[in-house]
């Protein structure tokens, strides 16, 4: 668990916050605040610079939760789970676009609460070891692939598998000689989150040197096609490795939806 990481909690209804609290301390965690509105939440947010945000997406006044944690995101990177009795598509549709780390339909069980907030946190503390300021002038060979338990593929900008992690592998369902040189789109597929797009506005960010992205794997939610012919649902997140001053691979981390 872990242990001592500090919460603020983001809900409208104080009594039902404060019985989130009183559940968080049991569990070991130590709440920093609370809030009942999307305007306490962020001032509180950047005064407490918590390690995890509980949001609730109904609060008071006239920024709900979703808005609420898109402002928060602005200034702070920290992870947010939502907690809503609202799981309708609309909501979800718009819950998902901010990328939370975690949805919690309430009401929830004590358990429920703990996993979630620990796989929160543990996915942050992955992508923060990964995000890609930290991956820049051709360096590939960071701790990326040591990390246990994490799916992690690299590819090209044309969408090539060029290296890839044993977790992955044993997702895949596949040896690396199998999927390394193969095009991505033969193994991950989704509506929403695997598309063609033009990159040639983005690409001008890094250099017009850039080589052309012709497909892109978009973070959210996806289908992996492994080997053996199981459609197996992911989350897929991504991030880049630059060489002088573009983009010249992707890294991408898969993980499995409940």
């Amino acid at each position: 668990m872990s242990k001592g990481s500090r919460i603020l909690i983001v809900e409208d209804e104080m009594v039902i916050s404060i019985e989130i609290a009183q559940t968080l301390r049991r569990l070991g965690y130590d709440v920093v605040g609370q809030a009942v509105s999307g305007t306490d939440a962020i001032r509180l947010a950047e005064e407490l610079d918590p390690d995890l945000i509980l949001m609730d997406i109904r609060l008071q006044g006239n920024m709900d939760g979703i808005e609420a944690a898109a402002r928060i995101k602005e200034k702070i990177s920290r992870p947010v789970v939502f907690l809503t009795a609202h799981s309708d598509e609309a909501t979800l549709e718009r819950a998902i676009a901010i990328s939370p780390s975690g949805y919690l339909i309430k009401p929830f069980k004590d358990r429920e609460l703990y996993s979630t907030i620990e796989l929160s946190l543990h996915k942050y503390d992955i992508w923060q070891r990964i995000r890609p300021e930290r991956i820049i002038n051709d360096s590939p060979g960071c701790d990326i692939f040591d990390i246990p338990g994490v799916c992690m593929v690299i590819i090209s900008s044309r969408g090539i598998v060029s290296r890839i992690n044993k977790d992955a592998c044993s997702l895949f369902g596949a040896g690396s000689a199998d999927i390394c040189g193969t095009r991505i789109t033969g193994w991950i597929s989704s509506q929403t989150s695997l598309k063609a797009v033009n990159m040639e506005s983005e690409r001008k960010q890094f250099s017009d040197d850039s080589p052309h992205i012709s497909e892109v794997i978009m973070p959210g939610c996806a289908v992996l096609h492994s080997h053996s012919g199981t459609d197996i649902p992911v989350r897929i997140e991504t991030g880049f490795i630059t060489s002088h001053g573009f983009v010249k691979e992707y890294i991408l981390s898969l993980y499995l939806q409940s």
